[in-house]
């Protein structure tokens, strides 16, 4: 464990964001996380939640980043629009500019050599899971870390230059998570971006739509968004 964990996760909190849209004026619909990469309010996500978006819905496109923080953990959030700047399909990494940044706590959170991250390196993300349901549920707008290891790296098979494009995770991932900070627990730096978690259909609830997550789920490499991010 970790001893100074719980600063390291104070440190970061403020750069997380939630993205979702407006399917009425009056309902918020949320789709998975982002974090803060620059200190003039651009956000990196994974690709997906913005590919499978409609026109209106990409139009009504938000963050709900932090604005406030207190002394006794209070936390303050606002919804502002954002709009993509650039994605790569292929690694599943999207740049949004947030507006109005400056209204937020939004940070750039440091980048770690991800080439250089091994099995069995200790690792935290942080994001906003089912945070639709929870606001349902009266919890309110509420941010969700999870700690793991590192239990394997992949290497992109199709590319002559074989670039590291997993790091899977022995931990559980669930929706909502897709776009937030994989972070090294060590430096504090992120060394991913969630994009998937492995589930079977339950065996409990056989008749409804629910999936019972398995202890992976996998990231992509932060050095594949250095590219973008140019």
């Amino acid at each position: 464990m970790n001893t100074n964990l719980q600063e390291k996760i104070k440190e970061v909190k403020s750069s997380i964001v939630a993205i979702g849209f407006n399917p009425t004026p009056d309902k918020i619909t949320i789709i998975g996380s982002g974090f803060g990469v620059s200190d003039d309010g651009k956000i990196l996500s994974a690709a997906h939640l913005y590919n499978q978006l409609s026109p209106e819905q990409i139009s009504n496109l938000k963050a709900n980043a932090m604005i406030k923080q207190e002394s006794n953990e209070l936390e303050f959030y606002q919804w502002l629009p954002i709009k993509l700047i650039s994605k790569n399909d292929k690694d599943d990494l999207a740049l949004f500019q947030i507006e109005d940044y400056k209204k937020t706590l939004l940070r750039k959170l440091d980048f770690d050599d991800s080439d250089k991250i091994i099995v069995g390196d200790e690792v935290y993300f942080i994001g906003f899971p089912y945070a639709a349901q929870l606001m349902n549920e009266g919890f309110g707008v509420t941010l969700i870390v999870n700690k793991g290891i590192i239990s394997n790296t992949k290497r992109d098979g199709t590319d002559p230059a074989r670039k590291r494009n997993w790091l899977i995770v022995d931990a559980i991932s669930n929706p909502g998570n897709s776009g937030c900070p994989l972070i090294n627990a060590e430096t504090n730096k992120v060394i991913g971006v969630m994009t998937i978690t492995f589930r079977t259909k339950s065996k409990v609830q056989p008749n409804l739509d629910i999936r019972e997550p398995m202890h992976i789920c996998a990231a992509k490499p932060i050095n594949l968004a250095k590219d973008l991010l140019k």
